[in-house]
């Protein structure tokens, strides 16, 4: 009976999108300059706060930023990260051709037989630019351990449910907004922070940047992505283990770090 599920409405919104057009805007880059002020300004946040609420905010926001920069995330996969995986390899100093390296575990459910994915994705521990993915990693384990937590979304609440991407966003955006109040070089003063940025793909866009303006090939680019196509494709590993998916990509470890470590 609901109106706007008629195939009358559904024909007037065709036809008003035709003569009206729309009107698409794309979330603002995060340049890797406005990437090094953000983590800057988190770090002297983290050293002086002293109350728990306060340094969980801190790692929250930190450790998101590294993991959809690094990763090259949109931002609702940033929260497909397990804790679990992620406690795990960060309790093991993984190392590749000298290079270190910690594991980001997305943890993917689907409707299907296929039951749970994970798709593990290797980041250099430091890129070349200084962004200390490892180091933020670490700092969101401890936090959670003293929370009591080990299991479930990486990115919760005290009570394990799943932050909100809202209050995230706001949280990011506070913070542009207080880079360009300071830094007129970084995000010109006529862009309004508020409306041009944003959590969903800000950070994959500046990512894929500056590892274009580094060098790194579209093959290494499309490699870093390829956990994608793969959850589109309603997955690969029917109910395989973790240690299974790792055993797989050791294998490719060499080429997916070379995204990451370029940034």
């Amino acid at each position: 009976m609901c109106p706007s599920h008629s195939l009358w409405f559904e024909r007037f919104a065709k036809g008003c999108l035709r003569r009206m057009g729309q009107e698409i805007r794309q979330d603002l880059v995060i340049s890797i300059k406005v990437m090094l002020a953000l983590l800057q300004l988190l770090e002297r946040e983290w050293t002086a706060d002293t109350t728990s609420h306060g340094k969980e905010v801190k790692v929250f926001l930190g450790a998101f930023l590294v993991i959809a920069y690094g990763g090259s995330l949109r931002g609702n996969e940033v929260f497909l990260t397990n804790l679990y995986g992620l406690t795990k390899y960060s309790r093991t100093p993984l190392l590749e051709n000298g290079t270190r390296y910690v594991i980001i575990p997305l943890l993917g459910w689907f409707k299907t037989e296929d039951g749970e994915q994970y798709h593990l994705t290797p980041l250099a521990y430091q890129t070349n630019s200084g962004i200390n993915i490892g180091t933020w990693i670490n700092r969101l384990v401890n936090v959670k351990a003293d929370q009591g937590h080990t299991h479930g979304p990486a990115f919760s609440d005290r009570r394990g449910r799943i932050l909100s991407s809202h209050w995230l966003e706001m949280e990011l955006l506070d913070r542009l907004q207080e880079i360009q109040n300071s830094y007129e070089d970084l995000i010109p003063k006529e862009v309004n922070v508020h409306e041009e940025y944003g959590l969903a793909r800000s950070f994959r866009r500046g990512a894929t940047t500056q590892a274009r303006n580094a060098g790194v090939s579209e093959n290494d680019i499309n490699a870093m992505n390829r956990w994608r196509s793969s959850e589109q494709a309603k997955g690969y590993k029917p109910k395989a283990k973790m240690q299974d998916h790792y055993s797989e990509i050791r294998r490719m470890v060499s080429t997916l770090l070379r995204f990451s470590q370029a940034l």
